[in-house]
C-alpha cells in the first residue's frame, strides 16, 4: 500500500510514474474538529499568559527552527509588518538548531520586545486561536499539518507558493512567491486579517479532512484486497 498526503509528497516518496498510474493512494492529514476549532476563551487566556491584549496584532508561526521553515525571511516580513502596524507581535512556536541564529537576527533588527518564543507546546489549538494571521514561508513542504490545523480554527494563512495548492481547504490560504519582497508579504499578511473567524467545519468534512473520514479511509486502504 502506497499512501501519501498530497501529490507532491507522493511524487517525492514513490515517483511520478506511480502517481500518474494511480498506484498511490492519497490519505489526508485528518483533524479532530472537536479539538481544532476557534475558541474565544482560549484566545483570551493565551493572550493574558503572554502579556498581550485585544489591541495586539499577533502574527503566528509554528515549526522547527531549521532551514526548511525559512525563519530568516519570516523575520524580514515581520519587520515590514511592524513598519505598518506597531501593535504587531510575532509568536514563534517550536525549537531547533537555528534558534540562536534566529535570536541573533531578531537582535540585529532591534525587535526583541516584539517576538515571543513559546517553545514546544501541546496546546496548539489554543495558540492558533490567539493568533490573527499565520505566516508560513517554507522552502518546501509535503503537506503542512500546521496550515491545515490553522484553517480548522478559521485562521487566515499566508504561505509560500512552493507549498501544494491542496493545502487550501477553506479559501483562507493565500500563496505568495518567495521571490516577492518582504514588504509585499507584510501587506498581504495584514490585509488577510479578518475581524471575525469563520466556521470551517463544513469545508473539512466536505473535503474529507475530518478525523472520522480519514480513519475510515485508512482502514479501507490497509485492509483492501489485492
Amino acid at each position: 500500500v502506497r499512501i501519501a498526503p498530497s501529490t507532491e509528497a507522493g511524487n517525492f516518496m514513490y515517483g511520478e510514474k506511480f502517481v500518474k498510474k494511480g498506484k498511490v493512494d492519497f490519505l489526508h492529514n485528518g483533524v479532530d474538529l472537536n479539538v481544532f476549532h476557534y475558541d474565544e476563551k482560549s484566545r483570551n487566556q493565551i493572550r493574558r499568559e503572554l502579556g498581550l491584549n485585544d489591541q495586539h496584532c499577533v502574527i503566528g508561526h509554528i515549526g522547527r527552527f531549521n532551514e526548511q521553515k525559512n525563519h530568516m525571511f519570516l523575520l524580514d516580513v515581520f519587520k515590514e509588518i511592524l513598519n505598518k502596524n506597531n501593535t504587531a507581535v510575532l509568536m514563534l512556536v517550536g525549537n531547533g538548531i537555528l534558534e540562536q541564529q534566529i535570536k541573533d537576527k531578531i537582535k540585529a533588527l532591534n525587535i526583541e520586545d516584539k517576538v515571543i518564543f513559546t517553545g514546544v507546546r501541546s496546546d496548539i489549538p489554543q495558540l492558533l486561536s490567539a493568533m490573527d494571521v499565520f505566516v508560513f514561508p517554507s522552502f518546501y513542504e509535503g503537506m503542512p499539518n500546521t496550515v491545515i490545523e490553522a484553517q480548522a480554527t478559521g485562521l487566515p494563512c499566508v504561505i509560500a507558493d512552493t507549498i501544494t495548492k491542496e493545502a487550501d481547504l477553506t479559501g483562507l490560504v493565500k500563496y505568495l512567491p518567495l521571490t516577492d519582497d518582504a514588504e509585499k508579504w507584510a501587506g498581504i499578511a495584514l490585509s488577510s486579517i479578518k475581524s471575525t473567524r469563520i466556521d470551517t467545519k463544513e469545508n473539512f468534512v466536505k473535503n474529507g479532512y475530518d478525523i472520522e473520514s480519514v480513519t475510515k479511509k485508512f482502514t479501507q486502504l490497509v485492509f483492501k484486497e489485492d
